[in-house]
């Protein structure tokens, strides 16, 4: 058994996986923020609730994806991989949302549940 132990230990220090996995996380993560304002018009056109209340889901995004950053500090004890895998299957299911979201709270759920994703893979991949 030691044999495994030290082969899972080998694999999650390995710079590079960590590396590829991170870029991955950066990349899949990144199209929440900054692709954002283009969605705001089509989503307005289509069911009219108005610029405002649709960029709400901008600020919720951010909000609950920067409160996880101090949690940055205990990623050394976690096992950082699969928490980022986490943050990607959050990211997807708010992607999801987001793309049958038929209400604005719907838009705000996938909005908040982006940004915990989001915020997991920032305050970990980095690091």
């Amino acid at each position: 058994m030691p044999q495994d132990e030290n082969a899972e230990t080998s694999i999650m220090k390995n710079r590079w996986l960590q590396l590829v996995v991170g870029i991955i996380g950066m990349v899949t993560t990144a199209n929440l923020p900054y692709g954002w304002t283009l969605f705001v018009g089509p989503i307005d056109n289509q069911f009219h609730w108005g610029k405002a209340a649709i960029q709400v889901v901008f600020t919720l995004f951010v909000l609950a994806e920067t409160w996880l950053v101090p949690l940055e500090a205990f990623r050394r004890s976690l096992r950082a991989a699969l928490i980022v895998g986490i943050g990607g299957i959050l990211v997807a299911i708010a992607w999801i949302i987001n793309s049958r979201a038929d209400s604005l709270v719907m838009l705000y759920a996938g909005g908040i549940i982006g940004g915990v994703g989001a915020g997991i893979v920032y305050g970990i991949a980095p690091g």
